[in-house]
């Protein structure tokens, strides 16, 4: 079998869960999506898996649980090392006078994991890899970028709402089974056998919602 990262050649030895288990309590980890990988692709991206559930939580919490997640899977992590995880999520930051504080994002490690978990999505939902002729990128709906302009902001906010119903039948992709939707839920919009482009809405914990758009060249 396959390993589901698309171009990958190597022999499916082990499951990658998608999105990864460290999103959802220990009880909870029987429920979740798996797709078959390669050693190398299930152990990559690990340290890229920690950073983007930080932001995701501070993103969303207290909503349906991120404060709980986060205390229990990221505020351990903070004093490790001599604190290298915490330094590394307040370099850039800024602090307000109201006590908030507005944290600096790597968007290209925040890209390497929602293109290797759409990458999943999809091979969860058709059991094959997704092909070389599709572009990726990603709208981060919950990001505030200062060089945004407003023309951006209304297409970020149209895309959302578009794709936040039910695929019409024409674009339903395919199932997914997921099971916990309190802290992810998933829609592909595409028409199937790779015949158009292809959406993935993710959504986390109900508010932080990540567009995925795979473009067929």
């Amino acid at each position: 079998m396959p390993c589901y990262y698309r171009g990958c050649d190597n022999e499916a030895d082990t499951k990658e869960h998608v999105p990864p288990k460290a999103f959802f309590p220990k009880d909870q980890r029987n429920q979740l999506l798996t797709v078959p990988s390669c050693k190398s692709h299930n152990n990559s991206k690990t340290n890229d898996d920690t950073y983007v559930l930080a932001h995701i939580c501070m993103n969303a919490s207290p909503s349906n649980g991120a404060r709980e997640i986060f205390t229990q899977k990221i505020l351990p992590q903070l004093g490790y090392n001599e604190s290298v995880f915490r330094k590394m999520l307040l370099k850039g930051s800024e602090r307000y006078d109201n006590g908030t504080v507005r944290y600096r994002v790597d968007v290209e490690r925040f890209d390497d994991f929602f293109t290797a978990l759409s990458m999943g999505i999809v091979y969860k939902a058709c059991d094959n890899q997704l092909p070389e002729s599709y572009s990726i990128a990603h709208i981060y709906h919950n990001f505030k970028d200062d060089n945004e302009t407003p023309e951006y902001r209304a297409l970020k906010e149209s895309i959302s709402r578009l794709y936040s119903g039910t695929p019409m039948h024409f674009l339903d992709f395919g199932e997914l089974d997921a099971r916990n939707e309190k802290i992810y839920s998933v829609k592909v919009f595409g028409m199937p056998e790779f015949r158009s482009s292809i959406t993935v809405d993710h959504l986390f914990f109900g508010i932080f919602r990540v567009t995925s758009m795979l473009s067929k060249k």
